[in-house]
């Protein structure tokens, strides 16, 4: 369970399990190979709809990201939880899951 210590609010991506991690920075690297490729795309003056096949593509595996990313922090909110006392700081804590997962879903 992680550690909660009072005025500590902010999520943190440390409370993932060390195979998630090298799972997120994998996928990391996919989607920078990604953005390589549709740089060379451009730079070459490839067809405008292969270009958006994989500007498709990209954005697609960094919303998974950002998906395996929100699901440890939920994760590590609802396991911190129990060990807070003070009223203010869960409802920063929540308040901060709330507003992550708000620019998340809303990320276009």
């Amino acid at each position: 369970m992680p550690e909660f210590r009072q005025g500590e609010i902010k999520m943190k991506i440390s409370s993932l399990t060390q195979q998630t991690k090298d799972d997120l920075l994998s996928r990391l690297r996919k989607i920078e190979g990604q953005a390589r490729g549709i740089r060379g795309m451009v730079e070459n003056d490839s067809n405008c709809t292969d270009i958006l096949i994989q500007i498709s593509a990209l954005s697609s595996a960094a919303r998974r990201l950002g998906t395996i990313i929100m699901q440890g922090c939920l994760q590590d909110c609802a396991s911190s939880i129990p060990t807070m006392r003070n009223e203010a700081d869960l409802k920063a804590k929540v308040d901060d899951m709330a507003k992550a997962i708000y620019r998340f879903i809303n990320m276009k």
